[in-house]
């Protein structure tokens, strides 16, 4: 049995191979298929608190009373502990969307998924509605080192907002996102 640190070096040394430069798409599923029977107890005990911020920011903008009613997608949904976390504060139409097979079959136990759609995001999304709301965390040390989001997804995100498709809501920098690391949550909007 692994001590909290011992766990803690080893998930960060499977987040630094699934964001290692220049992987191919299949190298990138394979080291979470690889990791997924181990991944939510590598990332507990505050390690990893990207769910819960993500649901309670989710929370924050849906009244209560209409949870229920909310369609969600979560986007790189791995073994689905935000869908867990949201299901927790009401929300029940929850779909998930990630490239691992693996992750997907953690996340399928859950019982709080209804579609499960195995598949990167591509640059034609399942359709967010009119007024929707986009949500997107990223720890800040990834957001500014590695290559695939460093110098090119906030612009990308402004591109968006500049040809009108959506609008940002807000941007907040959020304590202990990941291993003691802040995190970046961004909000938008989709056009009407």
């Amino acid at each position: 049995m692994c001590s909290k640190s011992e766990m803690e070096q080893i998930a960060l040394k499977m987040l630094d191979k699934a964001f290692k430069p220049g992987q191919e798409p299949h190298q990138v599923i394979a080291v979470y298929n690889e990791w997924c029977k181990t991944y939510e107890e590598m990332m507990a005990d505050g390690r990893f608190n990207g769910p819960f911020i993500a649901a309670e920011h989710v929370a924050e903008l849906v009244p209560e009373d209409r949870r229920q009613y909310v369609r969600v997608l979560d986007i790189a949904a791995g073994t689905g502990a935000v869908g867990r976390e949201l299901h927790k504060k009401g929300f029940t139409n929850i779909d998930a969307l990630d490239p691992s097979e693996g992750m997907l079959n953690v996340l399928r136990n859950k019982g709080v998924y209804n579609l499960t759609y195995q598949e990167f995001i591509t640059q034609n999304p399942t359709t967010i509605p009119q007024g929707g709301l986009v949500i997107i965390l990223i720890g800040t040390k990834r957001l500014l080192e590695v290559e695939a989001y460093k110098d090119k997804l906030e612009p990308h995100m402004e591109h968006l907002e500049q040809q009108g498709l959506w609008r940002k809501e807000g941007r907040k920098v959020v304590p202990k996102f990941a291993f003691s690391g802040d995190g970046v949550v961004f909000i938008y909007r989709v056009a009407s």
